[in-house]
């Protein structure tokens, strides 16, 4: 009984001894953490920050290389541009860096070489100048004469030409008016008033674009004498021979192309509109003293829109653009709009306050002109071309057509310069080439 309750307690004891024993090593744990994290710390930070230092500047050096690399790329070709372009522009291209002007052309004759000359037509070194008198401002030609008619707003009338050559001009005029609309309505005036602007100026019938430049001789003859005091103001245009209607203009003027021959006989070429109005009617017995005679209506006609741009037949082609930009520069001030409005109630009024209306008209004729038959032009400029001596070739790198002599595809061995298509003979020249 004595060894029972000894054990027992014994075992009492032991019980409460293993506690404390276990309690003792799971305090002894917790304490070995932050020795193995301490540890960590020293350990890894040291290699952490070694291993990131390394790629940064790795890839700091490989930028800066790349920077550089393009940078001198960059500058190289930079100065490669600008030397070629330095070539390019003193010699003319790639292949007159080998001794050739970019104005010449090296041909080879019988084993001996020869240098051809390329000048440029009169239209691609043209320069222009600007006229401004207060009223009107225009552009035109440098070196051409501007001549402007003493009238007033209403009747405003002015040409622009080569003082050389007076058949290049551009020709512009308001209003023109007097005419009758019949041969019998200018009988009729000239036999009861033989002194007026009705009786001595041409009848228009029918009353159509045309037909107002098939009289215009007779027209300016009394113009010329009576308004200008007797100086050839007005140019004629003998034989008006329409090749083409191309439109009408804003007006209702017909757009024609057509032919004519100055006082010498010499062909050319041109532009021409006109509207012929009428603005009422007024009859009268053709015979005076019997009323029941025919009634013939002898209110006057009005011209409105009189313009038109000329050269010589085989050079029109050429000059066209440059005439029309006359046209489309036309601008009227503010002081002769109003000055106009205040004299003139017409068709006109809503025209001309826009001061600006004449770069519409250009855009229609030059619209017209680009639409117009070809055939024309193929059949005179070959007609040119066989009496002066020339053939058409044009530059393969640049487009540019040129008349050269009779005999350079004969001469000429490569390929840039070739002869040009038929349609091609409805385009403008940029030079001759000449030995």
């Amino acid at each position: 009984m004595v060894d029972t309750k000894k054990s027992t307690a014994k075992s009492k004891a032991d019980a409460k001894k293993a506690p404390k024993t276990t309690k003792k090593v799971e305090a002894k744990k917790p304490a070995d953490k932050p020795a193995v994290k301490a540890e960590t710390k020293k350990a890894e930070k040291p290699e952490v920050k070694a291993e990131a230092k390394k790629p940064e500047e790795k890839t700091k050096k490989k930028s800066n290389k790349v920077f550089f690399i393009v940078l001198a790329v960059v500058l190289g070709l930079v100065i490669i541009g600008v030397v070629v372009a330095v070539c390019l522009n003193s010699l003319g291209n790639i292949g007159n860096l080998f001794g050739m002007k970019k104005d010449e052309i090296i041909i080879e004759n019988n084993g001996k070489k020869e240098t051809l000359k390329i000048v440029e037509s009169e239209t691609k070194k043209l320069e222009f100048d600007k006229y401004d008198n207060g009223l009107v401002s225009f552009e035109y030609p440098k070196g051409w004469t501007v001549d402007v008619a003493p009238a007033d707003y209403i009747h405003y009338n002015f040409k622009v030409y080569n003082p050389e050559d007076p058949d290049y001009m551009f020709f512009f005029g308001l209003k023109f008016e007097g005419y009758m609309k019949s041969d019998a309505a200018r009988n009729w005036q000239k036999k009861n008033y033989p002194s007026t602007m009705f009786a001595k100026l041409p009848a228009i019938d029918p009353q159509t674009t045309e037909r107002f430049y098939k009289v215009w001789n007779e027209a300016v003859d009394y113009s010329n004498k009576e308004e200008m005091g007797g100086r050839k103001y007005f140019n004629h245009i003998n034989n008006f021979k329409v090749i083409e209607k191309l439109g009408n203009d804003m007006v209702g003027g017909d757009i024609l192309r057509a032919t004519y021959t100055n006082d010498d006989g010499e062909l050319n070429q041109g532009l021409f509109t006109a509207a012929v109005k009428s603005a009422g009617s007024y009859y009268v017995s053709e015979n005076i003293w019997n009323l029941s005679s025919r009634q013939i209506d002898v209110w006057p006609l009005m011209i409105y829109n009189i313009m038109f741009m000329s050269a010589p037949d085989d050079d029109f082609v050429n000059w066209q653009s440059a005439l029309d930009k006359c046209l489309g520069s036309i601008e009227f001030s503010d002081t002769f709009v109003n000055a106009f409005n205040r004299e003139e109630s017409s068709i006109l009024t809503t025209i001309q306050a826009n001061q600006k209306v004449y770069d519409q008209i250009s855009d229609m004729i030059m619209d017209s002109w680009e639409k117009r038959s070809n055939s024309y032009d193929i059949i005179s400029q070959k007609r040119s071309d066989a009496t002066l001596g020339y053939e058409r070739v044009y530059d393969t790198e640049t487009g540019d057509i040129y008349k050269a002599y009779n005999g350079f595809t004969d001469d000429y061995t490569g390929d840039r310069y070739q002869p040009i298509s038929d349609n091609q003979y409805t385009e403008a020249i940029s030079g001759y080439i000449e030995k």
